[in-house]
């Protein structure tokens, strides 16, 4: 695959992660109180500030997500969000029948969201974002080249040295 098609799937990914996430959080944002109660009843503590917090990320990491903006810290926003709204709202194995169900299916549906967001999280933006532009202005950063190694030659081993035996001492002597 050649570089502005995967670069161009990596910015398609994006919006629809985004898609996701925009939606339900601007309905959540005209109705936060509900949201918050709906939190308070299904046992999330503080739910007016997590309710808040939860908005807040759905809305802006969203954005940074279209614009390749921080990768890693919208990601991860949006996963803390969708892991606590699953794990309170969707918990499907507390129902029975049409509402299991539906449930279920929503939980996981949020669980492939997630699993999306593990994969830009892992791979990045791609060259169609701001990061990207910012970073250089969509250039691309210079390969160093691998050196080269030789191929290892093993040195040659000395030759043993011969003890010289001590009987034959007068001989060495009269050589001399």
């Amino acid at each position: 695959m050649n570089a502005g098609t995967t670069n161009g799937i990596l910015f398609l990914n994006r919006l629809l992660l985004a898609g996701c996430f925009l939606p339900p959080a601007l309905a959540r944002l005209t109705n936060i109180s509900g949201f918050a109660a709906a939190l308070t009843m299904k046992g999330i503590p503080y739910g007016d500030l997590v309710a808040t917090i939860i908005v807040v990320a759905e809305i802006v990491a969203p954005l940074a997500l279209v614009l390749g903006i921080a990768p890693r810290v919208s990601a991860s926003a949006l996963m803390a969000a969708l892991v606590i709204t699953t794990g309170a709202l969707h918990r499907f194995w507390d129902y029975g029948g049409l509402t299991r169900q539906g449930e279920q299916a929503i939980f996981l549906a949020n669980l492939g969201v997630l699993s999306g967001l593990l994969f830009y999280m892992l791979v990045g933006p791609g060259a169609w974002s701001w990061q990207r532009w910012w970073g250089g202005l969509g250039a691309k950063k210079a390969v160093k080249k691998k050196r080269q190694s030789r191929p290892r030659v093993s040195k040659p081993k000395p030759a043993p040295v011969r003890p010289i035996p001590m009987d034959d001492e007068d001989e060495y002597a009269d050589a001399a």
